[in-house]
């Protein structure tokens, strides 16, 4: 990076991996083949994207940081399968990615959640997700778990989720304050979703049931349902007790609630 005289911003979230041996085991887990599509979000100095472009697949690197390029660009001269956008990949199209691509990232801390929700409504194979430990920790939690949240309840209703590695903060630069996990999510064959709409209507419906956590089910749903009638009527035909808290209710139920909120 001295060498382009880049400076690392922390408004970007960067925290760039270095350590190359986690970035062929990241990709290992990962198993890409030279048919696929591979997405990877937050590029940075191109450590992952080498790994990445050195299985033969078609890489799509995103970057924000248009300083980022002649570093990207040197690194990455001998991969004709290598793609550079430098753009934020919150605000980019991603109609070009096929179905069933996979993506590959050591995301922005900053903005976890709303990459991931971008990701959720793409028709992706797996993610595999680089994240902040503390982060990822709460996107495995169970039912029951005071730390588990909305993000949590979508994320496993739509995929199977599973911490395939550990990732120590010296494997950065700079290094950050915390340990990284990564996370493997591989999609579910069949969805309670018929399309984007009623996901994003599912997404809103457990969203709202998390508004505050320490209310149960029947109070949180009354911040956007104003019927009590029917509030008690969803619960009923959902087979949820009006007093259980939002974690405590496992992704079939809030699927059945949202079944039924459908319905009315």
């Amino acid at each position: 990076m001295k060498k382009y005289g880049v400076t690392l911003k922390k408004s970007l979230g960067q925290n760039f991996l270095s350590n190359e041996t986690f970035a062929e085991k990241i990709v290992q887990l990962s198993e890409i083949e030279k048919t696929d599509t591979v997405l990877e979000i937050g590029a940075g100095a191109g450590t992952l994207t080498v790994a990445l472009a050195q299985t033969g697949a078609t890489i799509f690197a995103i970057e924000i940081d248009e300083r980022m390029r002649p570093i990207l660009q040197e690194r990455l001269l001998t991969y004709e399968n290598v793609h550079l956008i430098f753009s934020d990949f919150l605000a980019l199209d991603t109609s070009f990615l096929p179905d069933g691509y996979k993506c590959v990232s050591n995301i922005p801390y900053y903005i976890t959640a709303p990459i991931l929700k971008k990701l959720l409504f793409t028709n992706f194979k797996f993610l595999t997700i680089m994240m902040q430990k503390e982060v990822g920790e709460r996107l495995l939690e169970k039912p029951g778990s005071s730390n588990r949240g909305f993000l949590t309840v979508v994320l496993q209703t739509v995929a199977n989720v599973q911490k395939v590695l550990t990732v120590p903060k010296s494997a950065f630069v700079p290094n950050p304050d915390v340990d990284s996990v990564v996370l493997k999510m591989t999609r579910k064959e069949q969805l309670p979703f018929s399309d984007n709409y009623e996901l994003e209507s599912y997404w809103n419906l457990v969203s709202n049931a998390f508004s505050q956590k320490r209310k149960t089910i029947y109070n949180n749903l009354k911040t956007f349902i104003d019927d009590k009638q029917k509030i008690e009527e969803i619960l009923l035909k959902a087979g949820v007790q009006p007093n259980e808290r939002p974690e405590g209710l496992t992704e079939e139920q809030f699927v059945a609630l949202w079944r039924e909120w459908k319905r009315i």
